[in-house]
């Protein structure tokens, strides 16, 4: 699955800076889980409030993901874009664990 981040860079420029889910390190992955409240998920305004509460701690998460995007970048996405990124990888957690436990049995 890939992913998009969209932000204005520093002349003004939309700029779309792009990842795919199936080069996702499993750490991001396993700490971007730890920080969200995964009962929540499906609610976007909940889902939304948690981003915000857990920026400081996304934020190098998503500059992980997104190889070359900025702080001053990421200030100017959208809210709404960041809660589809996450959303996007939490299911792809979730669809990965789930094939993984069907291999074990």
């Amino acid at each position: 699955m890939e992913l998009k981040l969209k932000v204005i860079d520093s002349n003004g420029n939309a700029k779309i800076y792009r990842a795919d889910t199936i080069d996702c390190q499993f750490g991001v992955v396993e700490d971007i889980l730890n920080v969200l409240d995964v009962d929540n998920m499906d609610n976007k305004a909940s889902l939304a409030a948690m981003i915000i509460r857990s920026s400081k701690q996304l934020k190098p998460f998503l500059k992980d993901l997104f190889d070359g995007v900025t702080d001053e970048e990421l200030r100017t996405a959208k809210m709404s874009n960041i809660v589809e990124i996450f959303k996007g990888l939490y299911n792809y957690a979730i669809s990965e664990l789930s094939a993984l436990s069907k291999q074990g049995n």
